[in-house]
């Protein structure tokens, strides 16, 4: 190729270049720009007003966060003001309906059906008023930014910008973080109330003499009064409020001491609404002017007596402490499991394989055997039947005996009972069957059958030398369930 045709060839595209960026561009964007509703930047969002069918909000972020200024001041959900915002920024414009329309009434826009305005940092103001929805198709009318034109947009635009005051509140009930709970206390269960407190990592119930707390009891009610979420508001109950609502006073208080400020917050519990089918009851938090309905359920979850907190593990040990587990039964099929190299085998096992799992299992339910409720603070009686036991479970470690429990069973029939107790503990449980079928095992549960002597491989599995039972493969086979 010549220079010549060279030089020509570089202005041709240079040219080309220049119409791209100088022509083709814009265009482009003016396009793109066309189909948004609105052209703004989310985040500088500062105010937003809306008037709909369903009235009117005003909308203002503090600090970062949206609080609702009218027609009551209160916290709005960040959530849902955030999606609507967002709803309004990916609006799109599907197409023009008319550049200069004599009439907007046949639009729903005279007077428009809903209106937002949006007022960006800075002061810029952004809006949108939105008409009826189109005769056919998910679409709506609307105008923007008082624009002559009357565009089409989608119906959801319409739809998810008629909120209501409840709507846009913000549900939470009580704001707290688990971690920073230092105390806990319930009255109204109990003549005298429940108080947990947590003692570095734990969590005592307060006492003569203070005794452990299940954690996962404690975790459980937690994370029922952080995850509790408003279904109404009563703003108008009054102070104090009326008696139908049986606030004053409460059925159940929950007070809690949150952080090293000891902040204290606190949820009263009243009665149930008048829509049964419903099943919601009254709440207050920090018995402040807004009346809440909340689910039921809520009820169950706090109003919990110290018994059901109680730490009622019947042998709490290390796990890793541990290096034999022997258990001795009435039946005198008893075993004992060993640790060797970090996993446990049975005792005399000899060549028999193993079943390593199932033994390591075991040890696991017996650190983990609770009770259900408690039988006796004052040791074992007689008709607990624990002086004979159906099992005897002796833990050891490396330094000696860790601790023994004792399992036994009492009446029969519909009044049958297991009890569980360990040595030295005055603590007596009741211990519900499922629990005990865990660690009611024999010698047989872990060890695999050997083949006959001489028998190849596979022979346990044939009956006699015969062939197999052929399997339709065919046949869809279920899984087995996964161990508990």
């Amino acid at each position: 190729m010549s220079f010549r045709n060279t030089i020509i060839l570089a202005v041709i595209v240079a040219a080309l270049g220049a119409y791209l960026y100088w022509v083709e561009r814009p265009a482009v964007e003016r396009e793109e720009q066309a189909g948004k509703l609105l052209e703004l930047d989310r985040d500088a969002v500062a105010k937003l007003h809306v008037e709909s069918p369903k009235g009117k909000l005003d909308l203002e972020k503090v600090d970062g966060k949206w609080k609702i200024t009218s027609p009551l001041a209160a916290d709005a959900d960040q959530t849902t003001v955030d999606n609507l915002i967002r709803a309004l920024a990916d609006g799109e414009v599907k197409k023009t309906v008319d550049e200069s329309p004599a009439d907007l009434k046949p639009y729903g826009l005279d007077p428009p059906e809903t209106t937002v305005v949006l007022t960006l940092e800075g002061g810029r103001t952004a809006k949108v008023e939105l008409g009826k929805k189109t005769p056919i198709g998910f679409s709506a009318y609307a105008q923007r930014n008082d624009e002559p034109a009357v565009l089409l947009t989608t119906d959801a635009v319409r739809t998810g910008m008629q909120k209501e005051l409840a709507d846009v509140r913000d549900k939470t009930v009580l704001e707290f973080a688990d971690a920073d709970v230092q105390e806990i206390t319930i009255g109204g269960v109990e003549p005298t109330p429940v108080v947990l407190r947590k003692e570095g990592a734990e969590w005592m119930l307060a006492g003569d003499p203070a005794r452990k707390a299940d954690a996962a009891q404690v975790r459980s009610l937690l994370a029922s009064l952080r995850s509790l979420r408003a279904t109404g508001f009563i703003d108008d109950a009054g102070s104090p409020p009326d008696a139908k609502y049986n606030l004053t006073p409460p059925r159940v208080t929950v007070e809690l001491v949150v952080g090293s400020d000891e902040t204290k917050t606190s949820l009263l519990v009243g009665g149930a609404t008048d829509e049964p089918a419903k099943r919601e009851i009254y709440v207050q938090s920090n018995a402040a002017s807004t009346v809440y309905r909340v689910g039921s359920h809520l009820f169950s979850a706090v109003s919990k007596k110290g018994e059901d907190f109680r730490d009622k593990t019947v042998l709490a040990f290390d796990p890793d402490q541990a290096t034999s587990v022997t258990v001795e039964r009435a039946d005198g099929n008893g075993f004992t499991l060993e640790k060797k190299d970090d996993k446990w085998t049975v005792a005399d096992a000899g060549d028999a394989k193993v079943k390593e799992f199932v033994a390591s299992r075991l040890v696991d339910d017996v650190r983990g055997l609770k009770g259900v409720s408690i039988a006796s603070e004052d040791g074992p009686k007689p008709e607990f039947g624990l002086d004979q036991p159906l099992e005897t479970i002796r833990v050891r470690g490396a330094g000696g005996d860790i601790g023994t429990i004792r399992i036994a069973r009492a009446g029969e029939g519909e009044s049958k009972t297991l009890y569980a107790a360990a040595d030295g503990s005055p603590t007596v449980y009741v211990l519900q069957d499922y629990v005990f079928q865990r660690v009611d095992k024999k010698r047989a549960d872990f060890v695999e059958a050997a083949p006959a002597p001489g028998a190849s491989p596979g022979a346990a599995d044939e009956a006699g030398g015969e062939e197999p039972e052929e399997i339709d493969l065919d046949v869809d086979v279920l899984p087995a369930p996964p161990p508990e």
